[in-house]
């Protein structure tokens, strides 16, 4: 600032002074005038309609408007103000009353709609009265003082207002007086009494528990007044579908600002989908706006279940996911999202036709190379998912590689399948057997848009067939199985006549006691002994051996 400027500056101060007037360049208001109490400038995703500045008169009298504006301040330059609203004569605050200036999507409705059009900081609002007396609320970091009252107050995350609390601080600076919060147009910024649910901590384990079952629900509650909770005034309550399920009271004391956890174990109500509800209540709760936290569950199966998972293709068909109806019902497929542990995401695109009761269908990384793997497969039941969640192949700490996950679109669980890569020979799917069992399918291409397998008993342990083929052929050799553990490690070998190892066919891997598993062989001419080698988790083992033929000429 030049001298001149700075004259004229203190010299405009003086006379104001000397008239009596409030100094214009005051920025914080007047201690007999209502303050800005609150200021919500980004709302989640499209701000208009929903951006709101608030008044509240801590005063014993009621406070004409009529004249007063409320500007918005760019924070780029100085001197960019711009008048938002300007107060009419019908326009009065009562004592210990907020009035709200804001867009027509405020709830509950503004006591004045008006387009404010705020702008993220470094940026300002001020009220200014028809005497000159000014407040100033700057957020973010400001470059020019006229933008702030004292230090401007941090810049609120979307979808957070800068609210006073306490609702009548005064100290002097925006960033003392202002903080981050929820919206609370029309009502107190910081009441005496409100015990809160903190909004998303809501979770359960399982994620989708079996009706009956034990399950454990999670929240986290937080006393948001001035003053707190003594032992026994708070209680929790937890509801499914409009069920009750759990009234409980807190034991422990609810200070100002404490944050409580909730830990509960209960039992899964009966099968459906719907919302999860927990809700706090407390003796002289002031604020209902927070006191609940929902989650969509299900409990029981959902409409679609994971068969069959391809995690390491190694045909260029792509990763896929074998999916069954199992309801009695046809079922859209597109009314899913598909994806991993890190949720879902995927969705198929431009629709599907239903499933049918009982029915299969595959939801593919590439459909186009899936169906040149599986010419022979009904296409109309394959699906491409879009973004597709590539899926692991090898395990974490926990013995998982991924977990398959699908969802309704408004976010109810529908399955969510864990598989562990240990074991499956490459580019082998993974499949749900008739017992519930995961294990290597057994065909190595997979059973797509198939049931499984279901074996005939087996005479005996071990067999191979054909046992007899030309080399140089495109052969195939089945190799079955029958053990008497319900499950086992085994490895299949192949020994030369002379004894020396000559090929891995069937690497280490847990299976079950009726198996199967399709060997391509590439052998050359020769008489050849296939080595089983199983063992039990009882530590119990057994071997048993098949002979097979190659014919042709030895070059």
């Amino acid at each position: 600032m030049s001298l001149d400027s700075t004259c004229r500056a203190a010299a405009l101060l003086l006379s104001s002074s000397l008239a009596g007037a409030a100094p214009v360049f005051a920025q914080c208001g007047a201690a007999d005038r209502p303050l800005i109490s609150e200021v919500f400038y980004d709302a989640v995703g499209d701000d208009s309609g929903l951006e709101f500045v608030e008044l509240f008169n801590a005063g014993a009298a009621p406070v004409a408007l009529a004249g007063v504006r409320l500007e918005a301040g760019d924070g780029s330059a100085p001197g960019r103000w711009s008048v938002r609203w300007t107060g009419a004569a019908r326009d009065t605050i009562a004592p210990g009353m907020r009035f709200v200036v804001g867009g027509a999507r405020v709830q509950p409705a503004p006591a004045v709609i008006a387009t404010l059009d705020l702008q993220n900081g470094p940026d300002a609002v001020r009220l200014v009265w028809a005497d000159g007396v000014s407040e100033v609320v700057g957020y973010g970091v400001q470059e020019f003082s006229e933008y702030a009252c004292g230090t401007a107050a941090d810049d609120a995350a979307s979808g957070l207002s800068l609210a006073r609390i306490p609702d009548a601080a005064r100290t002097g600076s925006n960033a003392t007086d202002f903080r981050p919060a929820t919206p609370s147009p029309g009502r107190a910024n910081q009441p005496d009494r409100d015990a809160a649910v903190i909004a998303g901590s809501l979770s359960i384990e399982p994620g989708q528990p079996e009706p009956g079952a034990a399950m454990r629900v999670r929240a986290r509650l937080v006393s948001r007044g001035a003053l707190g909770f003594p032992p026994g005034d708070v209680s929790v309550q937890l509801g499914f579908q409009g069920v009750p399920l759990l009234d409980r009271d807190i034991d422990a004391r609810l200070a100002r600002g404490d944050t409580l956890v909730i830990d509960l174990v209960l039992p899964a109500p009966a099968a459906g989908a719907g919302e999860l509800i927990a809700r706090v209540t407390a003796i002289g709760d002031e604020d209902s706006t927070d006191d609940r936290d929902s989650l969509r569950v299900r409990i029981g199966a959902g409409p679609l279940e994971v068969t069959e998972i391809q995690f390491h293709p190694a045909h260029g068909e792509g990763e896929w996911v074998e999916v069954r109806n199992g309801t009695s019902e046809p079922v859209d497929p597109a009314a899913f999202l598909y994806g991993d542990r890190a949720g879902a995401k995927g969705a198929i695109h431009g629709g599907a036709a239903p499933i049918a009761p009982g029915g299969y269908a595959v939801v593919a990384q590439d459909r186009v190379h899936w169906r040149a793997a599986f010419p022979g497969a009904d296409s109309t039941r394959v699906f491409a998912v879009s973004p597709w969640a590539a899926l692991n192949n090898a395990n974490d700490a926990n013995g998982i590689a991924d977990v398959v996950t699908i969802r309704e679109r408004d976010g109810t669980p529908c399955a969510a399948v864990p598989y562990s890569a240990t074991g499956i020979p490459d580019g082998v799917p993974v499949e749900r057997a008739a017992d519930g069992r995961w294990g290597p399918d057994s065909d190595p291409m997979g059973t797509p848009l198939a049931a499984p397998h279901v074996l005939p008993p087996l005479a005996r342990t071990f067999r191979a067939a054909p046992r007899r083929w030309r080399a140089g052929a495109a052969a195939a050799t089945t190799l079955e199985w029958s053990l008497p553990w319900a499950a086992a490690a085994l490895e299949v070998i192949a020994y030369d006549f002379a004894g020396r190892r000559v090929a891995v066919i069937v690497p280490p891997e847990a299976t079950p006691a009726r198996g199967q598993y399709r060997w391509h062989p590439a052998l050359g001419p020769g008489v050849y002994v296939l080595a089983l080698d199983a063992h039990a988790a009882t530590g119990q083992s057994l071997g048993a051996s098949e002979a097979v033929r190659v014919t042709g000429v030895a070059p």
